[in-house]
């Protein structure tokens, strides 16, 4: 490896790789991201590149009548990577056992439907898995779920945090996992459309559907809750949706409407209590919106999208699509532009092929990165 890492060596790099590829497992691809580009760029030539990311995990399909409790173990979930137009499967627990609400750094959130109340944290790549008890005394169907790192990567923070009305709990690592901490977020209440989060490192910022905000870092040894009330007018009022998104260290607000023809893009002055209207994404970056997996990525992994565009994951269950997908013609995500006149923009709704059927009228897609954390052994 200190070979294959010398510039100076690109025939002896080669030759090792070369060397090892057949003993190579899918996981091992994607920790060559850690290497350098010229490694990668070897991979490639080979063969045996990791996929373009980012992934989209796409709704379950609905059991046929009379299918059997059998399927609740969970069956393949396809992992749909956008850019270079492949599937993958990976077996996630049935949605009639827990429901996704969140992805991020490799691993997928689910919460358990029924009582013991759990949620459980799951890397689809290596199986690995992490349950945690539900952090609040009361069950309540109303959250927001985001993780600040990967619940393997062993951080001093915390990895994951649940935010209900007026309430934020976080969860540390652990030996046992079970670490909850409580924090009170007075007046925020969660709207399924109107409020999100959003991490950026171990702070996490909160938005209700006044627009107001919260900042927490919960790095600290006794994090506290800051509230900030912030206020514009909107562009239009058809921008019924709300995304909150990270892009270069910036805390970045997308507003939207419900067909996702007219895109605003603001940025958080938290320091002057404003967010801060702006025509392009900090970075260039294309946005990858929706509700418990928004990211910023670099054009190159959007299979060269153009800066600016906005690519929404279907999330009906966030509110009432005026464009629900009829049985048998599902639609997972569209594609959108921040700046673009209603008149001048085309909404492009994006399907998978082969993937027409029955899903539910609530399921749910999220973007999903696939990651391996360096001290994990594929499996």
């Amino acid at each position: 490896m200190a070979a294959a890492r010398n510039p100076r060596n690109p025939r002896r790099r080669g030759a090792i790789l070369a060397a090892v590829a057949p003993f190579l497992a899918f996981a091992d691809y994607l920790r060559l991201r850690l290497v350098d580009r010229a490694w990668r760029l070897y991979c490639r030539r080979v063969g045996h590149a990791p996929p373009p990311f980012p992934w989209l995990m796409l709704p379950e399909r609905e059991s046929p009548p009379g299918a059997g409790a059998g399927a609740g173990a969970g069956a393949p979930r396809v992992f749909y990577d956008v850019p270079g137009g492949r599937s993958y499967g990976y077996r996630v627990p049935s949605r009639d056992m827990h429901r996704c609400v969140a992805t991020g750094h490799g691993w997928v959130v689910m919460v358990a439907v029924d009582a013991p109340r759990r949620v459980m944290l799951l890397n689809p790549i290596t199986g690995d898995q992490r349950i945690v008890a539900w952090p609040f005394a009361r069950w309540n169907a109303r959250f927001h779920a985001v993780l600040t790192s990967s619940p393997a990567a062993g951080e001093a923070g915390c990895f994951l945090v649940v935010v209900a009305d007026r309430l934020l709990a976080f969860c540390r690592p652990g030996a046992d996992f079970q670490g909850w901490e409580t924090l009170r977020a007075p007046g925020f209440r969660h709207h399924a459309a109107l409020s999100d989060v959003v991490a950026v490192g171990a702070t996490v910022y909160l938005v209700d559907e006044r627009r107001r905000l919260w900042r927490a870092d919960l790095a600290d040894e006794n994090p506290k809750v800051q509230r900030r009330d912030t206020g514009f007018a909107l562009p239009s009022l058809e921008l019924r949706r709300h995304y909150l998104v990270e892009s270069l260290g910036h805390v970045l607000l997308v507003l939207s409407d419900e067909r996702h023809n007219r895109v605003a893009l603001y940025k958080l002055n938290w320091d002057a209590r404003a967010w801060l209207p702006i025509a392009a994404c900090p970075g260039e970056r294309v946005l990858l919106l929706g509700r418990g997996c928004s990211a910023a990525v670099p054009p190159s992994s959007a299979a060269g999208r153009a800066p600016g565009t906005v690519l929404f994951a279907h999330q009906p269950s966030t509110l009432p699509d005026v464009d629900v997908a009829a049985r048998g013609q599902a639609w997972f995500w569209s594609e959108s532009r921040v700046g673009a006149a209603p008149g001048d923009l085309l909404v492009l709704k994006k399907t998978v092929p082969h993937r027409h059927g029955e899903f539910p009228a609530d399921g749910d897609s999220f973007w999903f990165f696939p990651a391996v954390d360096p001290d994990e052994n594929a499996r």
